[in-house]
């Protein structure tokens, strides 16, 4: 029995679990492993963050699974032995034949001397975005500093989405005029796109943000609270940052990255080790000068090439379905409007990003987003 053991259930590992069990007969066993015991959509944190939801309202538990055959086993993975062809977790050895690694990127709080600190706050982890919606609630007037400390993080335009969405929560309040909010990135501008960026530029001048471009935060000191950059520093009252992404210490010690996240073949998405592949967040696929961004669609897109490599190196199917890097995100720019932010980066001579709306329709579409994904892989109970 061909064994495939997949680390990770988000996107990328419920998409390859899933169309893997569509295909395969009882001679293979998959096996599907997260430390966590339920699945969220990643923009439900801003539901949780500003109080619209609860974390057990967006979240989805892998008990129900819906893919029939997939054996889930909740456990934190502890070493990925390549040569041996075995993962080990704090309870179990689980040997493959076909490994998938969809364990996409962790948070390096530390990073950023002085963040952990300054009190940490975030809201890229669904426990930050509940230990963050209290402190905004209580915060009724000064600065607060949103940052972006690295260029290279999930959801590209989530950090702008929750910039707008301040302005409303605290004019909501009623104490923005007694706040001030500013928005620091690393970079020139939002995105590598032109178009896209004068769309975000637009919507936090509409919500009084102020945006402080190529402002890199290389340390924080907490005790007086000011963000310390190259040639400067600026002053918070509030410090709410994205922090640094870095690629799971236990993908690390398997020697599977280099330097960075893990590089995969382009067209097969199989890392430098024969028979382990990996999508999503985990990896670095560069396309010219640019990288496939770290999004749950381009996670999904990628499961789909590697759930038609493994059925052709199994001799099931003659053609794999080609990676193409495209895929969607959206941000709830204020008043209920959304944008969708399309990116394709192999689809013609260079990568192309495209911005529809923002507009209440596309509200409705990012909720069918959310909604068509949960319904393909959990089985949901009917309501009462």
């Amino acid at each position: 029995m061909n064994k495939i053991l997949i680390l990770g259930a988000g996107f990328g590992g419920l998409e390859t679990a899933t169309g893997l069990a569509e295909v395969l007969d009882d001679g293979h066993q998959i096996t599907l492993v997260d430390r966590n015991d339920a699945f969220f959509v990643g923009f439900s944190k801003v539901e949780v963050l500003f109080g619209r939801a609860t974390a057990r309202e967006v979240s989805y538990p892998y008990e129900r699974l819906r893919a029939e055959g997939v054996r889930f086993v909740r456990d934190t993975i502890t070493g990925i032995d390549t040569a041996a062809s075995v993962v080990r977790t704090t309870g179990h050895t689980l040997p493959y034949d076909y490994l998938v690694v969809a364990l996409g990127a962790d948070l390096d709080h530390a990073a950023v001397p002085g963040f952990v600190e300054s009190g940490g706050h975030e809201f890229y982890s669904m426990r930050g975005a509940e230990a963050l919606a209290p402190v905004l609630r209580e915060f009724r007037s000064g600065r607060l500093v949103l940052a972006i400390f690295r260029s290279v993080y999930k959801c590209p335009p989530a950090p702008y989405e929750v910039a707008c969405q301040l302005d409303e929560f605290f004019v909501a309040a009623g104490v923005r005029d007694a706040i001030d909010l500013s928005m620091l990135i690393p970079t020139p501008r939002p995105v590598p796109s032109p178009d896209v960026s004068a769309l975000l530029e637009a919507r936090l001048a509409e919500h009084g943000v102020q945006l402080l471009s190529e402002h890199p935060i290389e340390s924080i000191d907490a005790a007086a609270r000011r963000a310390l950059m190259p040639n400067g520093a600026v002053e918070y009252d509030l410090l709410v940052g994205v922090p640094v992404h870095v690629p799971p210490a236990v993908v690390v010690r398997a020697g599977l990255t280099d330097g960075g996240f893990v590089p995969v073949d382009r067209v097969t998405l199989e890392t430098a080790v024969p028979g382990v592949f990996a999508v999503g967040d985990v990896t670095t696929i560069p396309v010219g000068d640019k990288l496939v961004p770290k999004a749950g669609a381009f996670a999904e897109d990628a499961a789909r090439t590697v759930v038609s490599e493994i059925l052709r190196q199994e001799g099931l199917v003659s053609e794999r379905v080609p990676f193409e890097a495209r895929g969607a995100c959206y941000a709830e720019l204020g008043s209920g409007e959304v944008a969708r932010l399309d990116a394709d980066f192999l689809g013609g001579d260079a990568p192309r990003m495209t911005v529809e709306g923002p507009s209440a329709e596309l509200g409705r579409d990012k909720e069918r987003f959310a909604s068509s994904r949960r319904d393909r892989w959990f089985r949901v109970p009917a309501a009462s």
